[in-house]
Protein backbone atom coordinates (compact mmCIF):
# COMPACT_ATOMS: atom_id res chain seq x y z
CA UNK A 1 0.00 0.00 0.00
CA UNK A 2 1.49 3.32 -1.09
CA UNK A 3 0.86 5.72 1.79
CA UNK A 4 3.17 8.36 0.31
CA UNK A 5 1.08 8.55 -2.84
CA UNK A 6 -2.04 9.04 -0.72
CA UNK A 7 -0.34 11.83 1.21
CA UNK A 8 0.80 13.55 -1.98
CA UNK A 9 -2.71 13.55 -3.45
CA UNK A 10 -4.31 14.99 -0.32
CA UNK A 11 -1.61 17.58 0.30
CA UNK A 12 -2.24 18.84 -3.22
CA UNK A 13 -6.03 18.75 -2.74
CA UNK A 14 -5.89 20.77 0.46
CA UNK A 15 -3.40 23.32 -0.90
CA UNK A 16 -5.36 23.74 -4.13
CA UNK A 17 -8.64 24.19 -2.25
CA UNK A 18 -7.06 26.74 0.06
CA UNK A 19 -5.69 28.64 -2.94
CA UNK A 20 -9.18 28.90 -4.46
CA UNK A 21 -10.55 30.18 -1.14
CA UNK A 22 -7.68 32.63 -0.74
CA UNK A 23 -8.30 34.09 -4.18
CA UNK A 24 -12.03 34.46 -3.53
CA UNK A 25 -11.39 36.22 -0.22
CA UNK A 26 -8.79 38.46 -1.87
CA UNK A 27 -10.28 39.32 -5.26
CA UNK A 28 -14.03 38.72 -4.90
CA UNK A 29 -14.62 39.81 -1.30
CA UNK A 30 -11.69 42.25 -0.88
CA UNK A 31 -11.12 40.80 2.59
CA UNK A 32 -7.43 41.21 3.37
CA UNK A 33 -7.68 39.60 6.80
CA UNK A 34 -9.36 36.40 5.58
CA UNK A 35 -7.14 36.19 2.54
CA UNK A 36 -4.02 36.39 4.72
CA UNK A 37 -5.37 33.79 7.17
CA UNK A 38 -6.13 31.30 4.38
CA UNK A 39 -2.75 31.96 2.77
CA UNK A 40 -1.08 31.21 6.11
CA UNK A 41 -2.90 27.86 6.33
CA UNK A 42 -1.87 26.99 2.77
CA UNK A 43 1.78 27.61 3.64
CA UNK A 44 1.42 25.58 6.84
CA UNK A 45 0.27 22.57 4.83
CA UNK A 46 3.30 22.80 2.55
CA UNK A 47 5.73 23.56 5.39
CA UNK A 48 4.71 20.45 7.30
CA UNK A 49 6.12 18.31 4.50
CA UNK A 50 9.27 20.27 3.68
CA UNK A 51 12.13 17.92 2.98
CA UNK A 52 9.78 15.21 1.70
CA UNK A 53 9.03 16.78 -1.68
CA UNK A 54 11.21 14.28 -3.58
CA UNK A 55 9.57 11.16 -2.11
CA UNK A 56 6.09 12.67 -2.56
CA UNK A 57 6.77 13.49 -6.20
CA UNK A 58 8.31 10.07 -6.84
CA UNK A 59 5.16 8.40 -5.52
CA UNK A 60 2.86 10.39 -7.81
CA UNK A 61 1.15 8.47 -10.62
CA UNK A 62 -1.50 10.72 -12.15
CA UNK A 63 -1.72 8.60 -15.28
CA UNK A 64 -2.38 5.44 -13.30
CA UNK A 65 -5.02 6.94 -11.02
CA UNK A 66 -7.97 4.53 -11.08
CA UNK A 67 -10.27 7.30 -9.88
CA UNK A 68 -9.82 9.43 -12.99
CA UNK A 69 -12.43 7.58 -15.02
CA UNK A 70 -15.00 7.84 -12.24
CA UNK A 71 -14.27 11.55 -11.82
CA UNK A 72 -14.64 12.22 -15.55
CA UNK A 73 -18.02 10.47 -15.65
CA UNK A 74 -19.37 12.29 -12.58
CA UNK A 75 -20.17 15.75 -13.92
CA UNK A 76 -22.87 16.58 -11.36
CA UNK A 77 -20.45 17.03 -8.44
CA UNK A 78 -18.54 19.71 -10.38
CA UNK A 79 -21.56 21.91 -11.04
CA UNK A 80 -21.66 25.25 -9.20
CA UNK A 81 -24.60 27.63 -8.94
CA UNK A 82 -22.47 30.55 -7.80
CA UNK A 83 -19.46 31.75 -5.83
CA UNK A 84 -21.07 30.76 -2.53
CA UNK A 85 -21.33 27.13 -3.61
CA UNK A 86 -17.74 27.23 -4.86
CA UNK A 87 -16.60 28.39 -1.43
CA UNK A 88 -18.56 25.65 0.33
CA UNK A 89 -17.23 22.96 -2.02
CA UNK A 90 -13.62 23.98 -1.55
CA UNK A 91 -13.92 24.14 2.23
CA UNK A 92 -15.26 20.56 2.20
CA UNK A 93 -12.45 19.54 -0.12
CA UNK A 94 -9.83 20.96 2.25
CA UNK A 95 -11.43 19.48 5.35
CA UNK A 96 -11.75 15.99 3.86
CA UNK A 97 -8.19 16.06 2.51
CA UNK A 98 -6.85 17.20 5.89
CA UNK A 99 -8.69 14.38 7.66
CA UNK A 100 -7.21 11.84 5.25
CA UNK A 101 -3.69 13.23 5.80
CA UNK A 102 -4.20 13.19 9.55
CA UNK A 103 -5.29 9.54 9.64
CA UNK A 104 -2.45 8.33 7.43
CA UNK A 105 0.19 10.19 9.46
CA UNK A 106 -1.13 8.71 12.70
CA UNK A 107 -1.17 5.17 11.29
CA UNK A 108 2.44 5.70 10.18
CA UNK A 109 3.50 6.67 13.69
CA UNK A 110 3.86 10.38 12.83
CA UNK A 111 1.58 11.40 15.65
CA UNK A 112 2.94 14.95 16.16
CA UNK A 113 2.44 15.88 12.51
CA UNK A 114 -0.97 14.24 12.59
CA UNK A 115 -2.00 16.45 15.52
CA UNK A 116 -0.72 19.51 13.65
CA UNK A 117 -2.94 18.64 10.69
CA UNK A 118 -5.83 18.11 13.11
CA UNK A 119 -5.31 21.62 14.52
CA UNK A 120 -5.16 22.97 10.98
CA UNK A 121 -8.45 21.22 10.16
CA UNK A 122 -10.19 22.91 13.08
CA UNK A 123 -8.76 26.25 11.92
CA UNK A 124 -10.38 25.59 8.55
CA UNK A 125 -13.74 24.97 10.24
CA UNK A 126 -13.49 28.36 11.97
CA UNK A 127 -12.50 30.12 8.75
CA UNK A 128 -15.42 28.49 6.94
CA UNK A 129 -17.88 30.07 9.36
CA UNK A 130 -16.17 33.45 9.06
CA UNK A 131 -15.96 33.44 5.27
CA UNK A 132 -19.52 32.18 4.80
CA UNK A 133 -20.78 35.08 6.93
CA UNK A 134 -19.75 37.30 4.01
CA UNK A 135 -22.60 35.74 2.06
CA UNK A 136 -25.22 36.28 4.75
CA UNK A 137 -28.22 38.45 3.99
CA UNK A 138 -27.21 42.02 4.73
CA UNK A 139 -28.59 45.45 3.87
CA UNK A 140 -25.72 47.68 2.75
CA UNK A 141 -25.31 51.19 4.13
CA UNK A 142 -25.62 54.14 1.76
CA UNK A 143 -28.14 55.08 -0.89
CA UNK A 144 -31.09 52.74 -1.38
CA UNK A 145 -32.30 53.53 -4.88
CA UNK A 146 -35.86 52.90 -6.04
CA UNK A 147 -37.02 52.86 -9.66
CA UNK A 148 -40.28 54.34 -10.89
CA UNK A 149 -40.81 55.43 -14.49
CA UNK A 150 -43.66 57.77 -13.58
CA UNK A 151 -41.15 60.09 -11.92
CA UNK A 152 -38.14 59.50 -14.20
CA UNK A 153 -38.53 62.41 -16.65
CA UNK A 154 -39.39 60.13 -19.57
CA UNK A 155 -36.45 57.78 -19.04
CA UNK A 156 -36.92 54.01 -18.88
CA UNK A 157 -36.32 52.00 -15.73
CA UNK A 158 -33.46 50.23 -17.46
CA UNK A 159 -31.77 53.51 -18.38
CA UNK A 160 -32.20 54.91 -14.88
CA UNK A 161 -30.99 51.66 -13.28
CA UNK A 162 -27.78 51.81 -15.32
CA UNK A 163 -27.15 55.42 -14.37
CA UNK A 164 -27.82 54.75 -10.69
CA UNK A 165 -25.51 51.76 -10.36
CA UNK A 166 -22.83 53.56 -12.37
CA UNK A 167 -23.07 56.44 -9.90
CA UNK A 168 -22.65 54.14 -6.91
CA UNK A 169 -25.98 53.44 -5.21
CA UNK A 170 -25.61 50.73 -2.56
CA UNK A 171 -28.81 48.83 -3.37
CA UNK A 172 -31.51 49.09 -6.04
CA UNK A 173 -35.20 48.27 -5.76
CA UNK A 174 -37.63 47.75 -8.64
CA UNK A 175 -41.10 49.13 -7.87
CA UNK A 176 -43.85 49.21 -10.49
CA UNK A 177 -47.58 48.48 -10.35
CA UNK A 178 -49.52 46.28 -12.78
CA UNK A 179 -51.91 49.11 -13.57
CA UNK A 180 -48.94 50.87 -15.19
CA UNK A 181 -47.20 47.88 -16.82
CA UNK A 182 -48.04 44.35 -17.91
CA UNK A 183 -46.59 41.49 -15.91
CA UNK A 184 -44.57 40.52 -18.98
CA UNK A 185 -43.06 44.00 -19.19
CA UNK A 186 -42.23 43.91 -15.48
CA UNK A 187 -40.52 40.54 -15.88
CA UNK A 188 -38.51 41.63 -18.93
CA UNK A 189 -37.32 44.80 -17.22
CA UNK A 190 -36.30 42.83 -14.14
CA UNK A 191 -34.30 40.39 -16.26
CA UNK A 192 -32.30 43.26 -17.75
CA UNK A 193 -31.89 45.16 -14.48
CA UNK A 194 -30.81 41.98 -12.71
CA UNK A 195 -27.92 41.70 -15.16
CA UNK A 196 -27.01 45.37 -14.74
CA UNK A 197 -26.93 45.07 -10.95
CA UNK A 198 -25.11 41.74 -11.02
CA UNK A 199 -22.37 43.18 -13.25
CA UNK A 200 -22.03 46.13 -10.88
CA UNK A 201 -22.15 44.05 -7.68
CA UNK A 202 -25.21 45.95 -6.44
CA UNK A 203 -27.94 44.04 -4.53
CA UNK A 204 -31.19 43.96 -6.50
CA UNK A 205 -34.50 43.91 -4.61
CA UNK A 206 -37.92 43.58 -6.18
CA UNK A 207 -40.98 45.08 -4.55
CA UNK A 208 -43.99 42.73 -4.23
CA UNK A 209 -43.29 40.30 -7.09
CA UNK A 210 -41.72 37.37 -5.22
CA UNK A 211 -42.28 35.06 -8.21
CA UNK A 212 -40.38 37.34 -10.56
CA UNK A 213 -37.65 37.87 -7.95
CA UNK A 214 -37.12 34.11 -7.82
CA UNK A 215 -37.20 33.75 -11.61
CA UNK A 216 -34.58 36.44 -12.25
CA UNK A 217 -32.49 35.47 -9.20
CA UNK A 218 -32.84 38.83 -7.49
CA UNK A 219 -31.12 39.31 -4.14
CA UNK A 220 -34.27 40.16 -2.24
CA UNK A 221 -37.95 40.99 -2.01
CA UNK A 222 -39.56 43.94 -0.25
CA UNK A 223 -43.09 43.63 1.11
CA UNK A 224 -45.65 46.06 2.45
CA UNK A 225 -47.97 45.60 5.40
CA UNK A 226 -50.75 44.22 3.16
CA UNK A 227 -48.54 41.86 1.16
CA UNK A 228 -47.51 38.24 1.78
CA UNK A 229 -46.11 37.98 5.33
CA UNK A 230 -42.35 37.63 5.67
CA UNK A 231 -42.72 34.36 7.57
CA UNK A 232 -44.63 32.81 4.67
CA UNK A 233 -42.35 34.29 2.01
CA UNK A 234 -39.30 32.80 3.74
CA UNK A 235 -40.61 29.32 2.90
CA UNK A 236 -40.06 29.87 -0.82
CA UNK A 237 -37.15 32.31 -0.57
CA UNK A 238 -34.96 31.01 2.29
CA UNK A 239 -31.76 32.70 1.11
CA UNK A 240 -33.19 36.01 -0.06
CA UNK A 241 -32.90 39.38 1.65
CA UNK A 242 -36.46 40.04 2.82
CA UNK A 243 -37.57 43.53 3.79
CA UNK A 244 -40.83 44.83 5.23
CA UNK A 245 -42.24 48.36 5.33
CA UNK A 246 -43.16 49.51 8.84
CA UNK A 247 -44.87 52.64 10.12
CA UNK A 248 -44.98 52.03 13.88
CA UNK A 249 -43.11 50.36 16.71
CA UNK A 250 -45.66 47.52 16.74
CA UNK A 251 -45.13 46.83 13.05
CA UNK A 252 -41.35 46.91 13.51
CA UNK A 253 -41.54 44.38 16.33
CA UNK A 254 -43.80 42.11 14.26
CA UNK A 255 -41.50 42.27 11.23
CA UNK A 256 -38.54 41.34 13.41
CA UNK A 257 -40.48 38.46 14.98
CA UNK A 258 -41.44 37.24 11.50
CA UNK A 259 -37.78 37.08 10.47
CA UNK A 260 -37.35 40.15 8.26
CA UNK A 261 -33.72 40.87 7.34
CA UNK A 262 -34.37 44.60 7.32
CA UNK A 263 -37.29 46.99 7.68
CA UNK A 264 -38.41 50.12 5.91
CA UNK A 265 -38.91 53.02 8.34
CA UNK A 266 -41.28 55.69 7.09
CA UNK A 267 -42.62 57.65 5.49
CA UNK A 268 -40.41 60.03 7.46
CA UNK A 269 -41.84 63.05 5.68
CA UNK A 270 -44.91 63.54 3.47
CA UNK A 271 -44.50 61.82 0.11
CA UNK A 272 -46.44 61.56 -3.14
CA UNK A 273 -44.46 58.74 -4.75
CA UNK A 274 -46.78 56.02 -3.36
CA UNK A 275 -50.53 55.85 -3.56
CA UNK A 276 -52.58 55.10 -0.43
CA UNK A 277 -49.57 55.84 1.74
CA UNK A 278 -50.09 56.46 5.44
CA UNK A 279 -49.36 59.78 7.14
CA UNK A 280 -45.76 60.73 7.74
CA UNK A 281 -44.39 59.03 10.86
CA UNK A 282 -41.79 61.72 11.48
CA UNK A 283 -38.28 61.61 12.82
CA UNK A 284 -39.48 60.26 16.18
CA UNK A 285 -40.22 56.80 14.81
CA UNK A 286 -36.88 56.76 13.01
CA UNK A 287 -35.12 57.65 16.24
CA UNK A 288 -37.04 54.95 18.11
CA UNK A 289 -35.95 52.21 15.67
CA UNK A 290 -32.32 53.36 15.68
CA UNK A 291 -32.17 53.32 19.48
CA UNK A 292 -34.22 50.20 20.24
CA UNK A 293 -33.55 47.68 17.47
CA UNK A 294 -30.41 46.20 15.95
CA UNK A 295 -32.14 45.14 12.73
CA UNK A 296 -30.86 47.02 9.66
CA UNK A 297 -33.35 49.54 8.30
CA UNK A 298 -33.84 51.92 5.41
CA UNK A 299 -35.26 55.38 6.11
CA UNK A 300 -37.72 56.33 3.37
CA UNK A 301 -40.40 58.83 2.46
CA UNK A 302 -40.09 62.47 1.47
CA UNK A 303 -36.34 62.56 2.06
CA UNK A 304 -34.54 65.24 0.08
CA UNK A 305 -31.07 66.74 0.16
CA UNK A 306 -32.13 69.53 2.51
CA UNK A 307 -33.53 67.18 5.18
CA UNK A 308 -31.13 64.26 4.70
CA UNK A 309 -28.76 65.49 7.47
CA UNK A 310 -31.66 65.28 9.98
CA UNK A 311 -32.27 61.67 8.95
CA UNK A 312 -28.60 60.76 9.26
CA UNK A 313 -28.35 62.47 12.65
CA UNK A 314 -31.10 60.17 13.97
CA UNK A 315 -29.04 57.07 13.19
CA UNK A 316 -30.00 56.11 9.64
CA UNK A 317 -27.22 54.32 7.73
CA UNK A 318 -29.24 53.39 4.65
CA UNK A 319 -31.51 56.03 3.16
CA UNK A 320 -33.89 56.05 0.22
CA UNK A 321 -34.43 59.21 -1.82
CA UNK A 322 -36.81 58.46 -4.66
CA UNK A 323 -37.81 61.50 -6.75
CA UNK A 324 -34.77 63.40 -5.53
CA UNK A 325 -32.72 60.97 -7.62
CA UNK A 326 -34.87 59.59 -10.45
CA UNK A 327 -36.51 62.98 -11.02
CA UNK A 328 -33.16 64.77 -11.36
CA UNK A 329 -32.04 65.92 -14.79
CA UNK A 330 -28.52 64.62 -14.11
CA UNK A 331 -28.84 61.48 -11.97
CA UNK A 332 -25.13 60.85 -11.57
CA UNK A 333 -24.48 64.42 -10.45
CA UNK A 334 -27.37 64.23 -7.99
CA UNK A 335 -26.09 61.01 -6.47
CA UNK A 336 -22.64 62.55 -6.03
CA UNK A 337 -24.24 65.45 -4.18
CA UNK A 338 -26.12 63.06 -1.89
CA UNK A 339 -22.99 61.02 -1.25
CA UNK A 340 -21.24 64.19 -0.14
CA UNK A 341 -23.94 64.72 2.46
CA UNK A 342 -23.44 61.16 3.71
CA UNK A 343 -19.74 61.94 4.05
CA UNK A 344 -19.90 65.43 5.53
CA UNK A 345 -23.37 65.67 7.08
CA UNK A 346 -23.68 69.14 5.60
CA UNK A 347 -26.65 70.41 3.63
CA UNK A 348 -26.27 71.36 0.00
Amino acid sequence: MNHTRLLDANINRSAEGLRVLEDIARFSLDDQKLSAAIRSLRHRVRDLFKGREHSLLAARDSGGDVGQTTSQLDTSSDQRSGIKETVLSNFKRVQEAARSIEEILKTQGEYTQGKQIEELRFSVYALEAELMSSFSRQLPAGIYGILGEKFSQGRSNVQVAQEMVDAGVSVLQYREKLKDKSIKAVYEECVTIRQITRDAGVPFIINDYADIALMVEADGVHQGQDDIPIKALRKIAPDMLLGCSTHSSEQAQQAIADGADYIGVGPIFTTQTKEDVCDAVGLEYLEYVAKNHVIPFVAIGGIKRHNLPQVLERGAKTVCLVTEIIGARDIKKRIREIQEIFTSGEEI
